[in-house]
């Protein structure tokens, strides 16, 4: 019996949400995405031998059994189903972890499917992989019954901080160095409740379709900040925080479910403690975690005041990897 183990990145996202839901980026023209693998794991377990079919997630307490492989979705892991059944051969036995809160807004759904079609491919990241993305959009699609972007997978399938220029049928990336000072300016924290971005995301490309100017301006001004964002990534840690803000904003234009509570109160403390310098939703927002730059020098200061305010950072950094077999 072979077994193997694979890890695949969740993401973060910098600047351009939304703009990777077709035909937004088509009509619009010019739109980029900026978004980063982080080393928070997934973890897959497969066996490519054996009788029947297992699919276990260790942190939902979920273990489904088969004799034969099932011809229609489990109401339970049914994404899991869905990617393993479109590469045509699924293993025997996959076991998942996951390290990253449910509805965290880091891609975990969509790092997931990266992980499950290339570890069953037996492919690590890469452009190879990177090519077949297309498919996984698809069956996110599928699976959710609405539009849904694509930049989520990338920095799975390639890993490292990319841009993504959505100028064609499929997005060119060119990759980004973080600079250094960044780096130590940057925490993640987990707002304490979940998000549904197919939801959130099918409200804004609802708006968009039927002409709301508020939103068509929103998501013209995070273009532009998008631009911007791959210009200061690997130049500006001060900009960065700024673009994080200055996007924040414009999606609260789009809608005020976009910011939290928890949001509020993190701004107002940090800025009247004076650690505060620029945070954004990740992914759609209305929860799930938030990416935070803070003023250089400042990060443990920031980071015990969030876990005084029941705000605990996540413990992690940008990385260069994307899936991988250990």
């Amino acid at each position: 019996m072979t077994r193997e183990t694979w890890r695949v990145p969740v993401r973060v996202d910098f600047a351009g949400g939304t703009l990777d839901l077709w035909p937004i980026y088509a009509m619009m023209g010019g739109c980029l995405t900026v978004n980063a693998a982080v080393d928070l794991w997934v973890e897959l377990d497969l066996e490519r031998e054996g009788a029947g079919h297992r699919i276990t997630s260790r942190d939902l307490g979920v273990d489904l059994a088969y004799g034969t492989w099932p011809r229609e979705a489990p109401e339970a892991l049914s994404w899991v189903w869905r990617v393993l059944d479109a590469t045509g051969a699924p293993p025997a036995v996959v076991s998942l972890h996951s390290p990253v809160p449910r509805g965290s807004g880091l891609g975990v759904s969509s790092c997931l499917g990266v992980g499950l079609f290339g570890a069953t491919l037996g492919e690590e990241a890469g452009e190879g992989l990177a090519s077949k993305i297309a498919i996984l959009r698809d069956l996110e699609s599928r699976e959710l019954q609405t539009p849904t972007g694509w930049q989520d997978y990338f920095p799975a399938a390639l890993g490292g901080a990319l841009a993504l220029h959505w100028d064609g049928p499929a997005p060119r990336w060119e990759r980004l160095e973080p600079h250094p000072g960044l780096l130590a300016d940057l925490v993640v924290f987990y707002t304490g409740q979940p998000h549904h971005s197919g939801l959130t995301n099918w409200e804004a490309y609802r708006r968009f379709m039927e002409g709301d100017g508020q939103t068509r301006q929103s998501l013209s001004d995070i273009r532009s900040l998008a631009a911007e964002m791959a210009l200061a990534l690997p130049r500006d840690p001060a900009a960065v925080g700024e673009l994080l803000e200055r996007e924040g904003r414009a999606r609260a234009r789009m809608s005020p479910a976009v910011e939290t509570d928890a949001m509020r109160a993190v701004r107002d403390r940090g800025r009247r403690e004076g650690w505060y310098a620029g945070m954004k939703a990740c992914g759609a927002g209305g929860g799930g975690c938030c990416l935070l730059v803070v003023k250089t020098g400042h990060r443990e200061v920031a980071q015990a005041a969030l876990r005084d305010m029941g705000l605990p950072p996540l413990d992690l950094n940008l990385t260069p990897k994307g899936l991988h077999r250990l």
